[in-house]
């Protein structure tokens, strides 16, 4: 008797995934690798920091004509992280969070190995250039494809290979910040948005393994120092849900002007890729060279902020400036992340808001209220937590990346507050979580409106 040709015969059953242990262990090792390539990225990015400050220093014994030099410089330098990208692996462009996200869920394949080198060197020589991007989308990603090689080098099944890059994503965004509970939050509220023991022992390894390695080589200091702050009273909880609701609106801002100035670069589209790349990093080195500051991924500007070092102009312009540079950076297609960015646009606003409601009405309000305006310090930090919510929509993993970056829990109630009107007000105007459009974007290119 003959079987129709449909019938399947004897289909070989699929492979148990590892036990616990052996994925612990994976993960573990994949973790170790995520601390070695995120410290030296980190290392290589404070050298291309500290050789653009020396150029732009060079370039001005030449007033005439020494802009020339880090115009130059940038464009040639995004050109080639463009170029790389376009050569040898599209998926390393931008932060890359995207695409982890979705293989997570199942709708994409995890990236291949080419896509760490050339996130490494494009993100070095984008980020170095100048460009307003963040080490941490970078980092993540390579943390992915490590995650995805060592799990298909010890065999594992394909749920075991996502739950792999996941975690080891989750350790790589760990050693960008040395957070190593925010990475975990990462995982879950970002990049998996649901719990599971399989996914919670592997991450829990990768970010534990990641920091040991990271923290051996880069030591384990706090990202940004903080001096002692004063406990936040409950008559300032009403400021901060303002600042919150404010920065909710400003997020959901923020992400369409991300989405135009991506738009508008592929308009161009007689143009070849490479030469708009290059336009977008000499733009940005001419800026550099007015202000070296500005350029980067902004982390020494928050500092200032935090020591008070910026004025009430300054904050206004330092927020202007980098809302444009960051939106406009990410243009370019190379590769560098969103989170670095979000942080001192959210610092600058909330240090902002606190000068600007001290000079209107603190003179006013200081006798009835001695406590209602909480310190300007106070307020960068939690505008820090509050942007991020509002842009990227993690609550929880922006209120533990702030803690973990400052090393200070005075402010919890503060962020959470602010943080629960940062979340509400982008949803009330109907704005999506960037990830979500890019996430979106990636996957239909031919939806995309230029």
């Amino acid at each position: 008797m003959k079987l129709p040709l449909d019938t399947p015969i004897n289909p070989p059953p699929e492979r148990a995934p590892a036990n616990l242990f052996v994925l612990a262990l994976i993960a573990l090792i994949s973790g170790a690798l995520v601390g070695l390539v995120g410290a030296a990225f980190c290392l290589a990015l404070r050298q291309a920091d500290q050789t653009r400050d020396l150029v732009i220093a060079w370039a001005r014994q030449w007033p005439d004509f020494g802009w020339l030099i880090p115009v130059v410089a940038a464009a040639g330098l995004v050109m080639a992280a463009r170029w790389l990208v376009q050569r040898f692996a599209p998926l390393a462009s931008g932060s890359g969070v995207q695409h982890v996200e979705a293989v997570m869920q199942g709708e994409a394949e995890p990236a291949s190995g080419v896509v760490l080198p050339v996130k490494f060197i494009g993100g070095t020589l984008a980020i170095g250039s100048g460009l307003a991007l963040g080490r941490e989308g970078p980092t993540v990603q390579m943390g992915a494809v490590i995650g995805t090689l060592v799990g298909k080098s010890f065999a594992a099944i394909r749920a075991d290979i996502r739950i792999l890059q996941s975690a080891a994503a989750g350790a790589g965004l760990a050693v960008a910040f040395n957070a190593p509970i925010g990475g975990v939050a990462f995982v879950f509220e970002e990049l998996s948005r649901r719990f599971e023991s399989r996914l919670i022992v592997a991450t829990l390894a990768a970010c534990g393994a990641a920091l040991m390695v990271a923290r051996a080589l880069l030591g384990d200091p706090p990202e940004f120092q903080l001096g002692p702050l004063p406990t936040p009273t409950s008559a300032s909880l009403g400021l901060y849900l303002i600042l919150g609701a404010l920065l909710g609106v400003l997020g959901a801002a923020y992400n369409r002007a991300i989405i135009h100035w991506l738009n508008l670069f592929n308009r161009f589209e007689r143009i070849p890729v490479i030469l708009r790349a290059a336009g977008v990093g000499g733009a940005v080195g001419l800026v550099a060279w007015f202000e070296p500051r500005l350029a980067g991924g902004g982390e020494r500007i928050v500092q200032s902020v935090f020591d008070g070092q910026v004025t009430l102009v300054g904050l206004a312009g330092l927020f202007a400036a980098r809302w444009l540079l960051g939106t406009f950076s990410y243009s370019a297609g190379v590769p560098g992340g969103l989170f670095s960015p979000l942080l001192l646009v959210g610092a600058s606003f909330g240090a902002l808001f606190g000068e600007t409601f001290s000079a209107l009405f603190g003179a006013a309000l200081h006798p009835l209220l001695p406590d209602l305006i909480p310190s300007t310090p106070a307020l960068a930090v939690v505008g820090m937590a509050a942007f991020f919510t509002a842009v990227v929509r993690a609550p929880l993993t922006g209120l533990i990346l702030i803690m973990e970056m400052t090393a200070n829990t005075t402010l919890l109630m503060p962020m959470l507050a602010a943080c629960l009107s940062a979340s509400i007000a982008p949803a009330l105007l109907g704005s999506a979580p960037i990830y979500d459009t890019l996430r979106q974007r990636m996957l239909h290119p031919d939806q995309r409106r230029v």
